[in-house]
């Protein structure tokens, strides 16, 4: 009986400190990747947080990432968590910048880190004086392939953004952004 009411004890105690360990021992591991990596090969990275470099173009109907050198196209852009882009494009989507309820993907709730460089991302993309902002940014995100479907000129990766044309990377945390 001592020597079970010591196990039950000692199992409480470290379980209890676990919650007194750095957030690195908790956090979900980042993939460090190139756009080209993510772009040829959907399906590898599908739902895993991504650390990804690229340039990103926001205006009407565009909120994307893209990377040069880089044969097939590009990702669409969204931030995680209650904070919105306010990207306009088809079908029914606001200009709304924030969201009622948390961004939830495929069963996936997202969150966003608000800090210094975020909020320098978003002022350098949602002020441009021209109508279509550029930067060049490293972000952390989350990754959803979409659906692979045939189109008369092969197959593609679809699912989000602008008609559906996309995968999508939903932005968790803003690493660095320098203006292009």
């Amino acid at each position: 009986m001592t020597t079970r009411w010591l196990r039950w004890t000692a199992g409480c105690l470290l379980s209890g400190l676990s919650w007194f360990a750095p957030a690195s021992v908790h956090a979900e591991q980042v993939t460090q990747v190139t756009l080209c990596e993510v772009l040829a090969d959907p399906q590898r990275y599908d739902h895993q947080l991504l650390q990804l470099t690229g340039h990103v173009r926001h205006g009407f109907e565009e909120f994307t990432l893209s990377a040069a050198g880089c044969p097939k196209s590009s990702l669409w852009l969204e931030y995680g968590g209650k904070r919105a882009s306010g990207t306009m494009y088809c079908c029914g989507v606001t200009d709304a910048r924030w969201r009622p309820k948390t961004l939830v993907v495929e069963g996936i709730a997202t969150k966003l880190v608000d800090d210094a460089a975020f909020r320098q991302f978003d002022r350098a993309i949602q002020h441009a004086p021209e109508a279509e902002a550029q930067a060049n940014a490293t972000v952390i995100g989350r990754f959803f392939a979409g659906t692979r479907q045939k189109f008369p000129t092969g197959y593609a990766w679809v699912g989000y953004g602008h008609f559906g044309l996309f995968s999508l990377l939903v932005i968790q945390q803003v690493l660095q952004v320098k203006p292009s």
